[in-house]
């Protein structure tokens, strides 16, 4: 079985043209690093950038934060279930925004999956993360660049700059992740979130 796949994003860096309607056939920077995990036994069948979602029906978001994000993750969740897809993926950036890394670091935590599995009789996998403090900085922290969470976004997008790189040029970000033949590991928001895909795809594919 090939699993499927929702993608969510800050829009077409992260996500491609897999957003549009109908749906675009270019992938963005999420996708990649994600095929960069697990090449195969997955597509993705849906996507929707950040600012598309809806507000979270308020049925489920009661007794919850009212945090926009957390509401947002679980809108997210409810949009892959809609789509019958297995697993949803999504990189939300902080942006120098504490709360908004806090919140959906939170609702990660807290997602009670039960409530939808209920309804739709299968649980989501879910990989998401926040990309500290941009994506930016993944695209450096991919190319080698250290340290990157620390940094502030003018510093990223001003290093990025230095590299010769343009700045939100979905061509040049994508380059840097399809060139990167190892992936990153150790410490840091991109590697915390590949280790969170490389474990939900591990469950989800191989049952392990």
């Amino acid at each position: 079985m090939t699993a499927k796949v929702f993608l969510g994003g800050e829009g077409k860096n992260d996500i491609g043209t897999r957003g549009q309607i109908p749906m675009g056939d270019q992938p963005g920077v999420v996708e990649v690093l994600l095929r960069k995990v697990r090449a195969n036994g997955w597509q993705v069948t849906g996507a929707m950038p950040w600012q598309a979602i809806r507000k979270y029906r308020a049925g489920f978001a009661k007794n919850h934060a009212e945090h926009a994000d957390e509401h947002n993750v679980r809108a997210l969740v409810q949009r892959a279930y809609e789509e019958t897809c297995e697993m949803l993926a999504f990189v939300r950036d902080v942006d120098g925004e504490q709360p908004r890394a806090e919140a959906i670091r939170r609702v990660l935590e807290e997602l009670d999956l039960d409530e939808w599995a209920a309804e739709y009789g299968y649980t989501l996998a879910v990989a998401g993360g926040v990309a500290e403090p941009t994506l930016e900085a993944w695209i450096l922290h991919l190319h080698g660049i250290t340290n990157t969470d620390a940094m502030s976004k003018a510093a990223a997008a001003r290093k990025l700059t230095e590299l010769g790189l343009e700045l939100k040029s979905s061509a040049d970000y994508l380059a840097i992740a399809e060139a990167c033949d190892s992936l990153p590991s150790g410490a840091g928001s991109l590697c915390e979130w590949l280790d969170r895909a490389g474990q939900v795809f591990a469950r989800l594919i191989d049952g392990t």
